[in-house]
C-alpha cells in the first residue's frame, strides 16, 4: 500500500518518493513510519500525530492512500 508522509523535520525521507508516498505493507500503524523515516522513540514523544487531518495515536493501523503527517507542539511568549 502507499502511504503520504510529511515528516519531521530531521529525519530519513530516503524512503520517500519525490512526492513524499512510501511503499508500507498491509497492516502497517504510525509506529511502523516513524521506524520507516528513523525518527528517535525521544523524538517520536514531542510530536503530535495525525492522519488524513485527525489526530492519530502510534497504534493507529492505516491504510492505502493515507496522509501522515507529524507536528511539534508549538510554545512561545
Amino acid at each position: 500500500m502507499r502511504v503520504k508522509i510529511f515528516p519531521p523535520r530531521g529525519c530519513d525521507r530516503s524512503a520517500l518518493d519525490a512526492r513524499s508516498w512510501a511503499e508500507m505493507p498491509e497492516g502497517s500503524t504510525v509506529g511502523d513510519v516513524l521506524k520507516l523515516i528513523k525518527c528517535s522513540p525521544v523524538r517520536a514523544k514531542m510530536l503530535l500525530v495525525s492522519v488524513n487531518g485527525e489526530r492519530a495515536k502510534l497504534g493507529r493501523v492505516l491504510d492505502d492512500g493515507d496522509v501522515v503527517g507529524f507536528f511539534s507542539p508549538v510554545s512561545g511568549g
